[in-house]
């Protein structure tokens, strides 16, 4: 049972890292004045939107078959509690930055629910914290991610970073969209 839930952990986590790295570049991508275009396509928006909320789950079942699986040795408190776990070597700086990044996603997610209560300027100054959490979640993925000692994977992950940077740079050279449809 334990590798089963070890296989859904790593299968989950791999899914919801490259749905949240979509998530990222199409959000960035259509409030890049220089992409005007893309601003304009509902399509684009929708999935975004839709991306938004797709790596939700899939991080919960990352984290519930983590707490499962009786090798990974991680609590409920280890959840809510960075830095507490200590499996061996590097294991407490890997699992707690998965904590921190799962914290940042339960504050943004939590936000983005009730967006509409929420004044603009707080709304958008939580929602950033997503780029953090990206990083954070890259760095947990490469220290105790398995799947990401593959070369490939490791590579594609690294390369939606720079997309990422690339995109910040032109909106950066290009300024910020603004009268874009919500989200």
């Amino acid at each position: 049972m334990d590798l089963i839930l070890w296989c859904a952990a790593r299968a989950a986590a791999l899914a919801a890292f490259f749905v949240l790295a979509a998530s990222l570049l199409t959000g960035m991508a259509i409030r890049t004045a220089y992409l005007a275009p893309l601003a304009r396509n509902r399509a684009v928006v929708a999935v975004h939107g839709f991306l938004t909320w797709f790596w939700v789950p899939l991080v919960v079942v990352h984290v519930t078959a983590l707490v499962l699986d009786a090798t990974s040795r991680i609590t409920p408190l280890d959840l809510l509690v960075p830095f507490r776990v200590n499996e061996g070597t590097g294991s407490q700086l890997a699992v707690g930055l998965g904590t921190v990044g799962l914290l940042l996603l339960v504050l943004i997610a939590a936000t983005s629910a009730l967006r509409r209560y929420m004044r603009p300027s707080v709304w958008r100054w939580i929602h950033r914290l997503t780029y953090p959490m990206f990083v954070i979640f890259l760095i947990h993925a490469q220290l105790a991610g398995t799947d990401f000692s593959q070369i490939a994977i490791s590579l594609a992950a690294w390369a939606t970073l720079g997309g990422l940077v690339a995109l910040a740079l032109v909106r950066a050279a290009g300024g910020r969209m603004t009268g874009i449809p919500p989200v």
